[in-house]
Formats: structure tokens, sequence, C-alpha cells
């Protein structure tokens, strides 16, 4: 099949308007997409302009106040020629024009004074090579806040190179934004890493101090990207499904917490190749920070964080431009990236190695003359719950300490916290899930480290959401309401001449009742007291907890006497005695505790446990205001639940 070559601008939108856009042919013409490397046998040579790091057309790069935006342009062969070819891209306000009258759009440009392109938009592809090194195109400050715009750019090749007809320019949109907000709230910043496969970063910014109203996390890492290295032996930046989701939209996804002040970063993670952050020669180490930031310039990241885990450096060897692994080579990888991106934050996650010898997953060494101390934000401690620092960076530049709050029982160790308030710069907290609420332990972090409760507004994005709701996690007062059943692993039987305690799982239902709201229960049908607790049901109490919301008091008095019921009734913890009718008080005063587990059923447990763990409820009563127990109101023959847990699942 031959490939229709020679399309002059002046036929350029006759052609278009057989297209629903310019990306697609008319039916004698094949459509090459930008991620479409596979010509066949078509003949000829040509190219078409391609924006770095993955950026489909249409891209939105912000604007933020007075800061510049940069795009990555590059122009790419559909087959290597023997010779060196000559590129020149160019701000081309006429190829806008045509994409908004083939498609009905009304983009207008951007103010072309505020644009340029790095080296006047010249660049070279190398003989036997397909593809252009990338030119930079400088966006400055300009235009109507909140207006949006467009720049289209497009190139023209040497030595009779033709330009595709579907990809002769590429468009950038851009929306200038007011400058974002400053959120400083106390000498140590918070991060926050996101596993952007299941969750999503917008989760982060539902979070805020109460009483100075800033973000509650400075920091957002969308984890991760990884790296490889391509058909060339080059490093470059992979993206999977997900981390290409929040790429794609930027707009809805990084944009909406940089309005709010927080910053957001990329993290870089190894792949199981030998690419990684200790392995790049210092030719490799610039190549892979030119590629970082074409990503930070393009989709508005606020700086990278590096986490050298699962590269296999063992297989290095072979490789073009890689080195034997070194912490001396992961600082040259910093020093490259803070030398192209010196406005940009840049991190280091590091941890203890699997196998239990030292940690070398960080950088160290000087290069250049410049000390990794100096060139490096923050450091992160990954091994999560435990502390660990580095003696070559600064104490303000580290998070000695992170928590993963992906588990269930996560405690923030308070000892730490405090250290880090009084003498370190940085708080860490892994994978925050949509799942979870966290409202009374992030309170527990923000009293230590801000002085201040943390806001939550109980809305939550789903992964792929751009919209929240209310979170389906909180248990508030009015969730424990309804029928709940229980499940308990043993159970007492009265075998007619003795009680006997049998290893056998018991089951029965309860139904949980307003009382007072938001502050306690009516709870009926406890076993084997179905009847009576009809007329007088427990006492639960609501607690408001996260980890331990419901409590029923033990011993409770269940009815008071009076005119229509002169005796008095309570519920005791009692284990049983030598006949069916005789029981003994058993335990301290205390409660059945609820803990809430991550399914969202609950586990009711007695406190203190060592005094009851083998008790059971039992119901006395008194006819002498409760100074003489008379006897129990025990139902013959019948089993009574006991254990050490009770299972509560809703109904």
């Amino acid at each position: 099949m031959k490939y229709t070559r020679f399309i002059k601008s002046s036929f350029w939108i006759a052609l278009l308007a057989c297209t629903s856009n310019v990306f697609t042919a008319c039916e004698d013409d094949i459509t090459i997409s930008s991620e479409n490397n596979s010509f066949g046998n078509i003949e000829g040579n040509f190219g078409y302009v391609k924006s770095a790091a993955g950026a489909k057309a249409l891209t939105a790069i912000a604007i933020n106040g007075d800061k510049h935006g940069t795009g990555h342009l590059y122009f790419e062969l559909n087959k290597a020629t023997n010779k060196d070819i000559t590129v020149t891209f160019k701000v081309d306000e006429s190829a806008l024009n045509t994409y908004n009258q083939v498609n009905g759009t009304n983009y207008p440009m951007y103010p072309t004074d505020k644009l340029s392109l790095e080296n006047e938009g010249i660049t070279t592809i190398p003989a036997g090579k397909r593809k252009s090194s990338s030119v930079e195109l400088d966006i400055q400050p300009g235009g109507t806040i909140g207006t949006r715009y467009a720049v289209a750019v497009s190139a023209t090749a040497s030595d009779g190179i033709e330009t595709s007809s579907n990809n002769e320019s590429y468009i950038y949109l851009v929306t200038p934004q007011a400058t974002l907000p400053n959120t400083e709230k106390g000498r140590v910043k918070t991060i926050c890493y996101i596993e952007v496969n299941n969750e999503n970063i917008l989760n982060a910014g539902e979070y805020t101090m109460e009483n100075s109203k800033k973000p509650f996390f400075d920091i957002v890492n969308v984890f991760a990207a990884n790296i490889r290295l391509n058909e060339e032996g080059k490093p470059y930046v992979h993206c999977n499904p997900q981390v290409t989701f929040v790429l794609e939209n930027a707009d809805k996804l990084i944009r909406p917490l940089q309005q709010k002040g927080i910053k957001v970063h990329l993290t870089i993670l190894g792949d199981h190749t030998p690419a990684g952050m200790r392995s790049l020669g210092d030719e490799a180490a610039k190549d892979f920070a030119k590629e970082l930031k074409s990503y930070v310039d393009i989709y508005g990241f606020d700086g990278i964080s590096f986490d050298d885990e699962w590269s296999n450096y063992e297989q290095v060897g072979g490789h073009p431009g890689l080195v034997v692994p070194s912490q001396e080579q992961y600082s040259r990888l910093i020093y490259e990236c803070r030398q192209i991106m010196p406005d940009k934050q840049i991190g280091v996650y590091w941890c203890k190695q699997e196998n239990g010898e030292p940690s070398i997953n960080y950088p160290l060494g000087e290069i250049e003359g410049k000390d990794v101390n100096d060139l490096l934000d923050y450091t992160v401690f990954g091994n999560y719950n435990l502390w660990n620092e580095l003696s070559h960076i600064d104490k303000t530049k580290q998070c000695p300490y992170a928590i993963n709050v992906t588990e269930d029982n996560f405690y923030p160790n308070s000892v730490y916290l405090s250290k880090i308030k009084n003498e370190w710069g940085y708080f860490a907290i892994y994978n925050l899930k949509a799942s979870k609420v966290y409202s009374s332990k992030f309170n527990e972090i923000g009293q230590t480290l801000y002085n201040d409760n943390i806001i939550w507004t109980e809305q939550v994005y789903g992964r792929t959401d751009f919209t929240p709701s209310r979170s389906s996690a909180i248990k508030d007062y009015n969730y424990y309401l309804g029928n709940w059943k229980i499940s308990t692993a043993q159970q007492y039987n009265w075998t007619g001449s003795k009680w006997e305690n049998k290893f056998s799982k018991m089951e029965f239902n309860i139904r949980i009742e307003e009382n007072i709201k938001n502050e306690s229960y009516y709870v009926y049908g406890w076993a084997p007291y179905g009847k009576l607790l009809e007329q007088y049901p427990l006492t639960m109490l609501y607690t408001n907890s996260d980890t331990n919301p419901l409590s029923i008091p033990m011993p409770q008095v269940l009815h008071y006497s009076d005119a229509t019921d002169p005796l008095m009734w309570k519920m005791c913890w009692a284990t049983p005695g030598r006949t069916a009718n005789s029981w003994t008080v058993g335990g301290k005063e205390g409660e059945f505790r609820a803990i809430l587990n991550s399914d969202g059923s609950i586990t009711l447990k007695p406190f203190p446990f060592n005094d009851n763990r083998n008790c059971t409820a039992v119901p006395y009563c008194s006819n002498d205001g409760g100074n003489t127990w008379l006897y129990t109101h025990t139902i013959f023959q019948e089993a009574h639940p006991t254990g050490l847990n009770y299972e509560l699942t809703k109904q």
C-alpha cells in the first residue's frame, strides 16, 4: 500500500474536511496515531510531530500565576535515513485555525509573543535514527485567567522529508490560573503516597486543618511510574494504565489538588529491569533527567520522588549506558535532575534490604562539587512504623518515621511524632484508602504535629471518579441501627446434670434501636433472654470512635422497681454454677467493647478481658433495691453464648 505523500498546505483544508479530526485520514490514506510505530511496507520517507511524555493531542498545560509552562516536542520518521535530517519547528497559528474549522472548535491562540521555541525550533535526527531530540516550547505567563487557549506547533524537515497529513502539527491547550495558595501550617511537612492502581489522589485533598484551614497533606505522590530501557537501551518512563489515567486527566486530578496548595509529585520505581537509579551512567542519567522533566512540565508535577526498589542490578552487564550500581550514580541522577529542574522538588524513598544487609537504596556522595544533601528536598524511610535516619542528610529534610494506613490496626507512635515535631522536617503516610475512616488517628497526628485537629469532608472518590460521594466507610450513629447477627465460637449448655462449655458455634440475632440520638441505643434479642429484653432492653453506648465505636456497659440495670414490676433487673457477667439455676457473678465492672473490622463487621470483646473471658451475660433480680439478688433468671436447657469474641454482621 502506498502512502499519499507530498501534501501541500494549499490542499490541507480539503484533506482534513474528510476527517472528524486531524488524526483520522480519508479512506485512501493511512491513519497514523501518535502511538503507532508500525508502518509496514509504506513507501517514501515522511515524519510527524509528537509530544514527549506520551502526551495525547490537546493535552493541557497549566500556567499558575507568574510561572512559565513548558511543552516538549519531537519529530519522528517512518524509517531511518542514512543522513542527518534537520527539523524546524514553528508556532503555527494557521494550523490551529484549520483545526478549529475542521472540528467545529473555537480555541483562541495563546498570545504568540509569550511563546518561544528552544534553539529557534531547530533540532536534528541523526543518521540511522528515527527520532529527533525534543525541543522545549516555553510558555510565558499571559492571557486571561480561566480562559482555555491552544498552541499549535508544526514542523518541516530537510532532504525532501514530508510531514504526515495526520500529524503536521501538535496542539497543546493552555489555561492561565491564579497563583497557587501556600499550605505552610508548621515546620513539618506531611507527605502522602497513593497507590493509583487502586486509589484516587483526589482523596488526599479532602483533609484540612480545623483552625488554619490549610490542607493536611503538603505533598501527594502518585505511586508509581517505572524506569525501563527502550529498544535502544536508553532509560525511559513507563506508565501503566492507571498512572496513564492520572496523566491524561491531569486537569481533573492533579490541578484540583494544586489549587488547594498541595504539591503533586510523580514517583519513579524500578521495574525488574537492569535500569535503576543506581545503574545509570552519566549520559544515561542526563537523558533520563530530561525525560523526567518532560513529564513534570507537560503534566504539571511539582516534583519527582525516587524509589530505588525492584531493579535487577545483577543484569546491568551488556547494556550500553548502564554501569556498576552505586549510590554515587544515584547522586549523579539527582544532580542531573536538579540541573534542569532547579525549581522542582526532588525526594527519595528508601528502606531496609530484604536480605538484612545495610540499606544502600539512597544517594550518597558529592557530584560536581555538589553534596547530595544540597540537591535533595526530602527523604522518606519506608519501613513503616519503624524509625531510621540518614547521617548525611539534614534533619529538616528527612522523614525518619512513616506509617502505612492500609493496615487495619495501625497506630501513630506519639513518641516518634513528637520527635519529628521538635527536630525533623517531614512525616509520611502510605496509601490513603477510600474504604477507611481515619478521623481519630489523623487527629492524633494533627494534634501532635500542628496542635490542630483534622477535618474530613466525609467525601471520597473512586479510582476513576471526578466527582465525590459520601463515604460508605463512615460508621456513624445511624449505621448501627437495625438487625445484626451475632456468632460465637463457644456456648454453655445444660446437660441435665451440669453446665458444659461446648466449643461449637452459636448464632442469634439482635435488634438495635435508637435510645438517645448520637449517644446510645437499645439492644433487643440477646440470647437466651429475648423475651425479657423485649420488655427491658440492654443499653449500648455510641462512642463515635473509629476503632471502638460501641460499648455495652456491664453490669447494667435493666429496670428499676416500680408499681408495675416491683422487681429490679440487672444484667451481669456470670459463670455457671453446680445447678441449672445457679450462677456466679464474675469479673469486674467493665464492658462489651466493639472493635470495628475492615469488612464492616464488628467484634465484641469483654473488657477487662482476663477476668471475663469465660463469662456470659445473665440477668439477676432483686426485690429490695439491689441489696439482695434473689436468684438468676436462667432459662433451663437453653444455650448461653460465651467465648473470646462475639462477631456481629449487619443483616
